[in-house]
């Protein structure tokens, strides 16, 4: 075989490896495209459904108040912004404090859950004290229980007595139980 017919080979071979690899990302990019096509359909059909959702009989399912009676969101808004008020209150010479305060507010399984974590104080987060609670209301799709955002401002001290502004927002999501509502989950400083 001469060189000639050597050089030849290496090019007719590079030619079938490059028609392959053509056709196999053309062939991939057809079912690609037509599959997003299915994902963009369902898309714009859930829109429709949850704009029929929000239309129909004027209810909102992300509006708490058009599924729950006056009484029951008065008394849990009074419920989540007692139990912020005694939640935020820390005192790090005493750290379960502000547990067994908020106790009456909380479910059992949540007081039991709190209670066996260890909570502690650091140099410069030794005290909170709240000063003014803003209760405001949130979007909830979740029939079973009823959410408020408590902003809680207030002060935190360090060890040595010097204090900061604080502002904490906290979601706090409540279930009726056998006692009446009380609170089940509270997140704090959620990121928008």
């Amino acid at each position: 075989m001469s060189v000639q017919q050597k050089k030849m080979l290496v090019f007719l071979s590079v030619i079938v490896f490059l028609g392959i690899m053509i056709s196999s990302f053309i062939a991939k990019e057809k079912p690609a495209s037509s599959s997003q096509e299915e994902k963009q359909a369902p898309s714009s059909e859930s829109v429709q459904e949850e704009k029929e959702a929000t239309t129909k009989d004027n209810e909102n399912p992300y509006d708490q108040t058009q599924r729950n009676t006056k009484e029951d969101l008065q008394s849990t808004k009074e419920i989540a912004t007692e139990f912020v008020r005694a939640f935020a209150s820390f005192n790090g010479k005493n750290p379960s404090e502000h547990i067994e305060k908020a106790k009456p507010y909380m479910s059992e399984e949540m007081y039991e859950n709190y209670k066996a974590q260890k909570e502690r104080g650091t140099l410069t987060y030794d005290k909170v004290v709240p000063e003014t609670l803003q209760t405001t209301e949130v979007s909830n799709d979740d029939p079973d229980v009823i959410q408020w955002n408590v902003i809680m401002q207030g002060k935190v001290y360090d060890v040595e007595g010097n204090s900061e502004p604080e502002e904490d927002w906290y979601l706090v999501t409540l279930e009726k139980q056998d006692n009446g509502y009380k609170v089940v989950g509270v997140r704090v400083n959620l990121p928008n």
